[in-house]
């Protein structure tokens, strides 16, 4: 009996990043492939009942470890135009990233986007529920948005993650 090993094919487009930062210039953007071969492996009956995969995630993991990483330090630097462009971007790329999510909702409730703070932090929370700032950062959009019921019950539950913050009591 034969099997196919199936790969995936990650596609980063790492140069549409890299133009971002040198949005005056006009550059060709190129993608660039990684991709693993498959190849037919012969396998006894016994064998061919072990469902395999290979997954190629680790070098598309790193390129976007080192995107979220530009996003945060052009935060940090306070370039907020570049880093929330960088945010969007990473956010419409489908990245799951807790401090995407949060850092983009704290750039939308300073420019007065509460509603869109609050779906963003909510996000973080999502992908990471045991993230006692974003509980925090919630609490303090929804009393800005007057709903000091709901905001009490993040406080709570910031406090319960994380009981040693000063900030949070």
């Amino acid at each position: 009996m034969e099997i196919v090993v199936k790969y995936q094919k990650a596609i980063i487009n790492t140069a549409y990043m890299e133009n971002m930062e040198n949005s005056d210039k006009k550059e060709t953007r190129t993608k660039k492939e990684s991709e693993l071969k498959t190849y037919p492996v012969p396998l006894s009956n016994e064998e061919a009942k072990i469902n395999i995969s290979v997954p190629n995630n680790t070098k598309s993991q790193l390129i976007q470890e080192e995107i979220i990483n530009k996003a945060m330090n052009f935060h940090e630097e306070g370039n907020i135009p570049k880093a929330e462009e960088y945010y969007q971007y990473i956010i419409n790329k489908g990245f799951k990233d807790h401090r995407i999510f949060s850092n983009y909702g704290a750039i939308l409730k300073s420019q007065g986007k509460l509603r869109e703070a609050e779906l963003s932090i909510r996000k973080a929370i999502e992908v990471k529920p045991d993230h006692a700032n974003s509980y925090y950062n919630l609490a303090l959009i929804l009393e800005d948005l007057g709903n000091l019921k709901e905001a009490k019950l993040s406080i709570r539950k910031a406090i319960k993650l994380n009981p040693n913050d000063s900030k949070l009591h």
